[in-house]
């Protein structure tokens, strides 16, 4: 990377120096020097964020990084040659709900924070419409939802959802409107970038709106094509702003704004844990900057720390689609992280379903995104595949470790090698990878009739006994799981199998049963099994019994296809077999993993198979790490996808049964 980098040679090279993707520090502070000196002044300063998310309670910490967010702008423009704190921009969600009590609490701190001067920029976002609405939002902030705000003679486009479903086709109706705007702005000025702005992405642009992590609206993205000099800002995905993939430029220009509430990562395709640990750490918006020229200047800012990234994304020349620098080819140039010279592993700690890995962070030109841990296993004499585990590299802390502390899920009395390559924004990996071997002990809470012809289930085992559900586990954890009642399911006799069954609705009834991340990652092999009866067939999907939130297990009807699914998360990716079914039926149901297949058995015959080598992997955030009985776990710990019909049992073990087990176990 160049050492010097003038304000002429930064202007002047645009696309051919598309690998520097996040202008770092040093560079920019020379940029803004040679600028200032220039006399290309600072003509406009604001502030950019986004999903602040106020709860009732005037004590949230979302109300005080909020507050700072404003105190430090004002603090920091006094610093500059520029003194003007103009305009602050909130692109939605600026409450939980959308109560009364949540927007005036947030204006009540706006208006506290806000001095004359400064003008105040915001639309809705969808969780305004969850317990408010657009009449009571406008009414509350004394402005119309969509609005056009001129600051410095720059125009600034609200556009706020018609409903708040999180669906395209939430901004259609205002279309019209928000491009006979974009038409005025243009006219108005030749040369001048135009703000835009919305709760949701537009997809496919910014990190969040792509792929498998979509957060996006279709909507908008036709009609900004038309308008090069548009600079659009979103939120809605909790996403960080200091990922390069942030920032996008195509025939306009797009950046995430992050939020100020908790980061809810992007799980790439299933492989990541969305909520990794300290995910409420989040404080992130930008300082934006035009100066004469119309150049803009982006500058990510961590409240948390109160400390600038080192990062800045530039515009040169609003419009100027050529020399654009993040566009979709970033992906091909990238540069690839690199590991220091003498960066080695080491494995600290090991235990029958645990090894900790300790490792130094590698570098890369834009950020070290995450690792990818291939772990391989020894089976007489030779190495085997154990399946792959990823793990961020936690650069969306301003503050990250120096040094990754990695737990790994593995099996008891097991020797392993654990190979660590690390991936930058665009999944580019290092050439190098580190290596380490480690050996696990014995399980000494292995079942004893893991080998038995018809072994019990040593995790669950659900029953329905004088009149209520009671869990009659074997051994394997270390106390029996509580079950929590939700809804009033009733407890009735069936005579066609001679049993007493737990009768639920389909609407609110479920049982829950809390697990930890240790407990889970026990379950690494599995074998999720029920004997029921469905009373009829919903639209979308009612589950029977499971743990599926972004990964886990679930035994579940589709409604549509009228089929019973297994659902195995394997390595991080649903693997999903199934087989019809019939409505008014009693079946027994085993879904097994034992590590190599993802295997549906219905009545002790096997009914559809598919080969996935590695580890299941489980919910990781707290709130949704249980299994439910009668519906799926959802966000919370609450519960959704709701059973109507019968259960006899639910089953879970900690291993994956043989076929001749689950045939004795269904006679």
């Amino acid at each position: 990377m160049q050492n010097k980098l003038s304000r002429r040679s930064f202007l002047a090279r645009g696309a051919a120096g598309a690998s520097l993707f996040c202008l770092p520090g040093a560079l920019f502070a020379k940029y803004e020097a040679e600028a200032n000196a220039a006399s290309n002044d600072v003509v406009l300063r604001f502030s950019a964020l986004s999903d602040v998310h106020f709860k009732k309670n005037r004590d949230c910490v979302e109300a005080k990084r909020f507050a700072r967010s404003m105190e430090f702008m004002y603090e920091y423009s006094a610093e500059q040659p520029y003194k003007n704190f103009d305009g602050m921009l909130v692109a939605g969600d600026m409450s939980d709900h959308g109560w009364d009590e949540e927007l005036t609490f947030f204006k009540e701190v706006m208006d506290a924070g806000i001095k004359e001067g400064t003008t105040t920029i915001i639309c809705m976002g969808n969780h305004e419409f969850i317990g408010g609405s657009k009449a009571r939002w406008e009414e509350i902030f004394e402005r119309p939802s969509n609005k056009v705000y001129e600051v410095n003679g720059f125009k600034f486009i609200a556009l706020s959802p018609e409903k708040g479903t999180c669906r395209n086709g939430d901004f259609l109706y205002g279309l019209e409107w928000f491009q006979s705007e974009l038409d005025k702005a243009v006219a108005a000025d030749p040369d001048k970038p135009i703000f835009t702005f919305q709760h949701y992405h537009v997809t496919p642009t910014v990190y969040g709106s792509r792929g498998e992590d979509n957060w996006g609206t279709t909507d908008l993205f036709e009609t900004l094509q038309k308008y090069p000099r548009v600079i659009d800002f979103s939120g809605h995905s909790h996403y960080p702003m200091n990922d390069p993939r942030s920032a996008w430029q195509g025939r306009f220009s797009a950046f995430g704004t992050g939020t100020l509430s908790y980061f809810e990562m992007g799980s790439e395709g299933g492989k990541f844990n969305k909520f990794p640990k300290g995910y409420t750490n989040a404080a992130q918006m930008y300082v934006v900057e035009v100066r004469k020229d119309n150049s803009v200047a982006l500058k990510p800012y961590d409240l948390i720390s109160d400390s600038f990234f080192d990062c800045v994304y530039m515009i040169a020349k609003p419009g100027d689609v050529d020399k654009y620098l993040y566009t979709d080819e970033r992906y091909k140039t990238s540069a690839k992280p690199v590991w220091s010279e003498g960066s080695a592993a080491k494995c600290e700690e090991v235990e029958c379903d645990q090894a900790v890995i300790v490792f130094p962070q590698a570098t890369c030109q834009d950020v070290v995104h995450s690792y990818r841990v291939e772990l391989q296993k020894k089976a007489e004499d030779k190495w085997e595949s154990a399946g792959e585990q990823y793990f961020w590299s936690e650069y969306y802390f301003k503050n990250r470790p120096d040094e990754m502390r990695v737990e790994l899920g593995v099996d008891g009395e097991t020797e392993y090698k654990a190979k660590i390559v690390a991936l930058n924004p665009f999944f580019k990996e290092s050439e190098m990878a580190l290596e380490v071997e480690f050996k696990t002990p014995k399980d000494e809470l292995e079942p004893a009739d893991k080998d038995a012809p018809e072994p019990k289930a040593n995790v669950l085992c659900v029953k329905f006994v004088d009149g209520e559900a009671v869990n009659v586990p074997v051994n394997g954890l270390k106390e029996q799981k509580k079950l929590e009642k939700f809804g009033n399911p009733r407890i009735v006799g069936a005579a066609t199998i001679g049993a007493m069954v737990g009768r639920f609705n389909g609407k609110d009834d479920r049982y829950r049963i809390k697990f930890d991340g240790r407990e889970l990652r026990k379950l690494g092999r599995a074998t999720i099994a029920a004997k029921f009866k469905l009373n009829k067939f919903r639209d979308d999907s009612s589950v029977v019994f499971a743990n599926t939130q972004m990964s886990g297990l679930s035994l579940e009807i589709n409604g549509k296809t009228k089929r019973l699914e297994f659902w195995a998360s394997v390595g991080g990716k649903y693997q999903i077999v199934s087989a019809p079914i019939r409505v008014g039926e009693f079946v027994d149901a085993f879904g097994t993993y034992d590590g190599k297949s993802v295997v549906l058995y219905v009545g002790g015959k096997e009914v559809a198979r598919v080969e996935a080598p590695g580890r299941l992997t489980h919910p990781t955030d707290p709130a949704v790490q249980a299994f439910c009985v009668g519906s799926d776990i959802a966000g919370g710990g609450e519960g959704s996808n709701y059973f109507e019909g019968d259960i006899a049992w639910a089953k879970l073990y900690s291993w994956g049964l043989t076929a001749e087990q689950v045939a004795n176990l269904s006679k």
